[in-house]
């Protein structure tokens, strides 16, 4: 009454198949002792095939233009490949990616005052083991080149005619020093007294003559 259904259910519980079973249905058994009768069930791991998926993403992020500044541009591309898990140890077995993709080339755009550091971001090639891409796109603003007001010239110096005089005054911008004042009134009271003694003398004079 043996029956191999029961153990061949418990090895499918924890991730074997059965490959064959060798054990016959209608066995008869002799009664000779000296002679073994073998058969064999043969399982193997299970393997579960999947497919496994990846998403490449390019970045352009542009700054410094302030509210003229364009909008980060993104692109993306998919990558799969097969997948066999071995269901008795969990131990994965890749296949190959898909086929290389490209993002195209991105021209920066161009905004009116302002100049890109990069032109464009070239073209580039992936694969499903690349990595996220991300570039940075600086624009800088322009020189200025504001003209001159023609309404507003420049005064060019008057010349000197022929024949005119030239006034040129120096004007001495020392710091008195100390004592200097008192001196200098001195000094200019004493011109006073002796202006009026010379007109009192031409007075003087002139009053002799008329006697």
């Amino acid at each position: 009454s043996y029956s191999t259904s029961g153990n061949i259910a418990d090895y499918k519980k924890h991730g074997y198949e059965l490959v064959t079973d060798g054990y016959p249905a209608d066995l008869t058994f002799d009664n000779d002792d000296k002679t073994a009768q073998n058969f064999t069930v043969h399982l193997k791991h299970q393997n579960i095939q999947s497919t496994e998926a990846k998403t490449v993403t390019e970045t352009i992020h542009y700054q410094g233009a302030g509210n003229q500044t364009p909008a980060d541009h993104t692109a993306s591309v998919n990558f799969t490949r097969s997948v066999s898990t071995d269901a008795v140890t969990g131990e994965k077995t890749y296949g190959n990616w898909s086929a290389n993709q490209s993002f195209d080339a991105v021209t920066s755009p161009e905004l009116k005052g302002y100049t890109a550091d990069k032109a464009q971001i070239d073209k580039q090639t992936v694969n499903g083991d690349s990595k996220d891409l991300a570039f940075t796109v600086t624009y800088t603003k322009d020189a200025s080149t504001k003209p001159v007001n023609p309404s507003q010239p420049t005064t060019p110096a008057k010349p000197v005619q022929a024949g005119q005089a030239v006034a040129t005054n120096f004007v001495d911008q020392r710091l008195p020093q100390t004592g200097e004042t008192d001196q200098q009134h001195m000094t200019l009271s004493g011109l006073l007294l002796l202006a009026m003694s010379s007109v009192l003398g031409l007075f003087g004079m002139t009053k002799q003559r008329k006697e």
